[in-house]
């Protein structure tokens, strides 16, 4: 009686191009179709119809796409290696931002009162205001982001590895923080 091996079913997909050709055909085809049903460029005619996408154009559309993703790697495994290992770095980036929220909630601070300030209360409660440090958290977000989306092409984790450099990291984040720091005085000191 043969037993199912995780692992050789994962190397017999990775063999048939699953990884290659059928997961990214399938996230570009995702990502281009909910693009043109967002956007809504071909609606569909009639009176009835004002604001309804065309859906059928948007599926061949992404369609032709997906399929010119897929031919365009320029190797063999370039697309299933630059999404596994984008992914795969986002997830151990995220994971360490979940451990860092639950220790927030563990303590009791209310992260929406750090990032906005509110006025009303119960239902009528709205934003009045972004807090300047939110500015700076997602000028932080976008650096890892970029780092993440960098390092997933040249095939090296951002945040660690063989070509990890602290002092180019903290040059690189102390120039980011003055830059986001002025920017905050100069919105800060417009209102």
């Amino acid at each position: 009686m043969a037993s199912l091996d995780f692992t050789t079913l994962q190397n017999t997909l990775k063999a048939m191009g699953f990884y290659d050709f059928v997961l990214p055909w399938l996230l570009a085809f995702a990502v281009v179709f909910g693009i043109l049903q967002t956007v809504n460029i071909f609606k569909k005619s009639g009176a009835n119809n004002a604001n309804t996408p065309n859906t059928s154009v948007d599926a061949v559309i992404a369609m032709v796409a997906a399929f010119y993703l897929t031919i365009f790697t320029p190797y063999s495994g370039f697309l299933s290696s630059f999404f596994s290992k984008l992914f795969g770095s986002s997830i151990v980036v995220l994971s360490g931002v979940l451990v860092l929220l639950m220790f927030i909630g563990i303590f009791g601070l209310r992260l929406d009162e750090f990032f906005f300030e509110f006025e009303g209360e119960g239902a009528a409660r709205k934003i009045k205001s972004i807090k300047g440090m939110t500015y700076i958290l997602l000028i932080a977000a976008l650096i890892v982001a970029a780092s993440l989306f960098i390092s997933a092409n040249s095939g090296v984790f951002a945040f660690g590895g063989s070509s990890f450099n602290a002092s180019e990291m903290i040059t690189m984040l102390l120039f980011f923080g003055i830059i986001g720091s002025v920017i905050w005085f100069v919105v800060k000191g417009a209102k």
